[in-house]
């Protein structure tokens, strides 16, 4: 279930939030200010983070380049929700680290859109959370034999694939010959 951080001063729009959000099974957060926001995103890290850019002590703007630059909540996307309009704003508001910009009011498709925009796919989340491993392209050895015995919790054909790559061309290396680029040029200037 997908974690939405609403930031935003406003009760009657956090009730706005809260209605679109829990019909559509999402699990919401409230701050009501960029302080509390920023603190809430540290402590839940939320999937996606929506932001009132009009509040007081701290703004969104504030907030949100508070959020894209801190190294627990960088990855978070946050999709500006305000009533301030202009390009400037928007512009302004994807400098600080915003990844979307919606202008208040909006629909509920508007922000469904919006917050389905920002995410990334669950395969590109669970890719990039998982190293690679490179393939050791050498004959059957002990590293190889280990490979193999880690690899029965992978699916079948991951394993076949894995095991043909490793079996199959073993890449050759061309010979070396000596030339002015490869020699050494000493200090005055004279090949060797």
């Amino acid at each position: 279930m997908t974690t939405v951080l609403v930031i935003d001063d406003s009760p009657s729009e956090m009730a706005k939030f809260r209605e679109i959000l829990v019909k559509n099974n999402f699990t919401m957060l409230e701050a009501s200010n960029g302080e509390r926001g920023i603190e809430l995103a540290i402590e839940e890290v939320p999937d996606v983070i929506l932001m009132d850019v009009v509040m007081p002590e701290m703004n969104g703007f504030q907030a949100t380049r508070k959020i894209s630059r801190n190294k627990t909540t960088a990855h978070i996307p946050i999709v500006i929700v305000s009533t301030k309009n202009q390009e400037t704003d928007r512009v302004w508001g994807k400098r600080q680290g915003a990844k979307d910009y919606l202008t208040k009011p909006f629909s509920e498709g508007e922000l469904l859109s919006a917050i389905k925009n920002v995410q990334p796919t669950r395969n590109a989340t669970a890719t990039q959370a998982m190293p690679k491993k490179p393939v050791q392209a050498t004959p059957s050895s002990s590293p190889s034999t280990q490979n193999t015995k880690s690899s029965h919790t992978r699916s079948s054909s991951t394993q076949t694939s894995r095991t043909q790559s490793s079996t199959t061309a073993t890449p050759t290396m061309p010979p070396v010959t000596e030339t002015k680029a490869n020699q050494q040029k000493p200090s005055n200037g004279i090949y060797l």
